[in-house]
């Protein structure tokens, strides 16, 4: 299993498509598909989004496993099956980027034409067969049109390097309309041979989005997304296993999928989870968009309701159901609305509202609530960030500063902050954790009273600036904000400043954190921090090694500079953090005892080690909601 782990755009629309603006290294103009580099990856995304909401019909592309020729008598069987007379509505070939109808001899001399250039024995064949499928109910005219678009953009346009030539045909079935293109993978212009994979230019996640791309411009509903943004877990069952279901019962869809181990399974739901958040972020960007637009209001409880769907376990759509449209969606996005373009303007507009709140923010009076509204609004920006697909804006209003180009970033005070939103409101720990964020409130803004000349200058009050520093961390934006401030100081007052600070800092690191607490704060700082960081810079390790230090007796400390950490079970559960301090332990005896100078030892093996550990948690709780998935797989 891959550690790479998938953005929501990859997971949605596979791999980023190519500008088809380019020219083709055939020397083409770069042949345009309708509508191609007219919408950004962002309106794409949103149209998938969108689509999955509204149960809109699926893209499907498939290439026929087995189905490459190896001699000519296997391209004459295949070719004249394609385009036998009882099964096809329109037949043509494309040869240097020119549909041409078939006459009597056009087969016969396309297997001449192909077989002559064909060199040595690949293995998957001389030739691809590619089938394009259509929703129930889809016009045959408009199939034709798009089939033959779609061929011309993926295999005659010289996007992707070269020309090859196809034989194609449109087959009539009433419950499946579908076209069939039989490609030569040698290339016209040079010799290119055709690749399609996820490793090459062209591969399935640019051939589906075209088919949507082109279908949507006919009036087809059509989206092209990835399973796992529609909650479904398991893989599609092998081509040849599905066929012969089907052949033999009329139901393909009743095979089983391929098997999967539980750290596969375990890691798509996760994505799955992702997913669940992206369509509550999108639901609220569509509520977002403006009181009175009926579709939009639609819009965003469909999104909801994809999120809750997803949440609870279940899939948007049943795989057999991707190629019929909802009995309740017309194929014009109720009424050719089209929902991509409405939530890039939504996006617009609360972008625009957005700003406009930050800057009503910064021109408010100086006070604690100016602090706590800028620290809401990084929550905020947070929700949106995956509904904008991470506009800049977004982004630096919800990703927390470096610690280095933060001037306020205090480890313990940004700790206590994330221990108490874990915790449950009605947790006595909470009441704990406010007593103590209120003594020092209290500390704190008498510290900075004492210089309240380099306070105004900043245009700033203690009260405000203690609020500040009680948040722990702040996103990019507040750091530059408040930074940007310091920065207005002149030298002397500038230095006045920085002795302020470090008063507040050292009221920060003399706090007494409650003890049923200490270990709750050891953990989420090792977690916090960078792995490059020193295990002995983190306050709340150090303050459990100096209890344990002061606690122990000297036999058990014994034990634990020998390498057992039992003495330490007691007081500490979490394994990596009782490590942790261990480690510190016998690091400060060893410096004690003239045995060397103190090591410099970072924390990485033991992020490491509580990250294993939270993925074991995760890996049992899913074992124990495994007695709630179903047995029957749906595909």
């Amino acid at each position: 299993m891959s550690s790479h782990r998938l953005s929501l755009q990859e997971a949605v629309l596979g791999y980023p498509l190519e500008d088809l603006a380019r020219r083709s290294r055939s020397g083409g103009s770069g042949t345009r598909v309708p509508g191609a580099g007219q919408s950004s990856v962002q309106s794409r995304s949103f149209r998938a989004f969108a689509g999955n909401a509204q149960h809109s019909p699926q893209s499907v592309v498939k290439r026929i496993r087995a189905g490459g020729c190896h001699s000519k008598e296997e391209l004459t069987r295949q070719l004249n099956y394609i385009t036998r007379e009882e099964a096809v509505h329109a037949t043509w070939t494309n040869f240097a980027g020119v549909d041409r109808d078939l006459r009597p001899t056009t087969l016969a001399r396309a297997v001449e034409d192909w077989s002559s250039a064909w060199r040595g024995a690949p293995r998957r064949g001389h030739t691809d067969h590619i089938i394009l499928s259509f929703p129930k109910g889809t016009g045959i005219e408009a199939a034709e049109a798009v089939a033959r678009e779609w061929g011309q953009a993926i295999f005659a346009s010289g996007d992707y390097g070269d020309q090859w030539r196809y034989v194609a045909a449109v087959h009539r079935d009433p419950d499946h309309i579908h076209a069939h293109f039989v490609v030569d993978k040698v290339g016209c212009d040079w010799g290119t041979f055709l690749s399609i994979s996820m490793k090459s230019e062209l591969n399935y996640d640019v051939m589906r989005e075209r088919h949507a791309e082109l279908s949507r411009a006919h009036g087809i509903d059509m989206v092209a997304s990835n399973r796992l943004s529609r909650g479904i877990i398991e893989y599609p069952p092998r081509e040849t296993e599905y066929r012969a279901a089907h052949d033999r019962t009329g139901r393909g869809d009743l095979v089983p999928p391929p098997p999967m181990s539980d750290a596969e399974r375990a890691y798509r739901r996760e994505i799955v989870e992702d997913f669940a958040q992206q369509y509550s972020s999108l639901g609220l960007l569509a509520s977002l968009s403006g009181p009175g637009n009926a579709f939009m209001e639609k819009l965003s409880q469909a999104f909801f309701a994809s999120a809750q769907t997803l949440e609870e376990g279940g899939s948007l759509m049943a795989e057999p159901d991707t190629l019929m449209p909802s009995e309740t969606h017309t194929t014009t996005q109720d009424g050719g609305f089209d929902a991509g373009a409405a939530m890039m303007q939504a996006r617009g507009k609360v972008l625009a509202e957005a700003r406009e709140t930050w800057d009503s923010i910064q021109a408010m009076e100086a006070s604690p609530e100016r602090v706590r509204m800028e620290a809401e609004f990084s929550r905020t920006s947070a929700e949106l960030l995956a509904a904008t697909q991470a506009d800049p804006f977004f982004r630096d209003h919800a990703t927390i500063a470096e610690p280095d180009a933060d001037l306020f970033a205090n480890l313990t005070l940004s700790s206590l902050q994330h221990v108490r939103e874990e915790l449950e409101a009605d947790d006595p720990r909470v009441g704990k954790i406010d007593r103590t964020l209120d003594d020092l409130r209290g500390a704190l803004i008498s510290a900075f009273s004492k210089d309240p000349e380099v306070v105004a200058q900043m245009g700033t009050t203690p009260e405000e600036l203690a609020e500040y520093l009680l948040q722990g961390e702040h996103s990019i934006a507040q750091a530059e904000t408040w930074r940007g401030r310091a920065q207005s100081l002149d030298e002397e007052s500038s230095a006045r400043l920085t002795v302020v600070l470090e008063k507040g800092h050292r009221i920060v690191d003399g706090v007494a954190v409650p003890r049923d607490l200490a270990e709750h704060l050891a953990l989420d700082q090792l977690l916090t921090v960078d792995k490059h960081h020193q295990l002995a810079d983190v306050p709340a390790i150090e303050a459990l090694v100096d209890r344990m230090a002061g606690e122990l007796s000297n036999g058990d400390l014994a034990k634990v500079f020998a390498g057992d950490s039992t003495p330490l079970q007691d007081e500490i559960r979490d394994p990596a953090v009782r490590a942790a301090v261990a480690a510190e332990l016998k690091n400060e005896a060893d410096v004690v005892a003239g045995h060397g100078p103190r090591e410099g030892e970072t924390v990485e093996a033991y992020q490491a080690m509580a990250r294993a550990r939270q993925a074991e948690l995760a890996a049992e709780r899913v074992s124990e909601q495994g007695a709630e998935i179903e047995d029957g797989h749906e595909l």
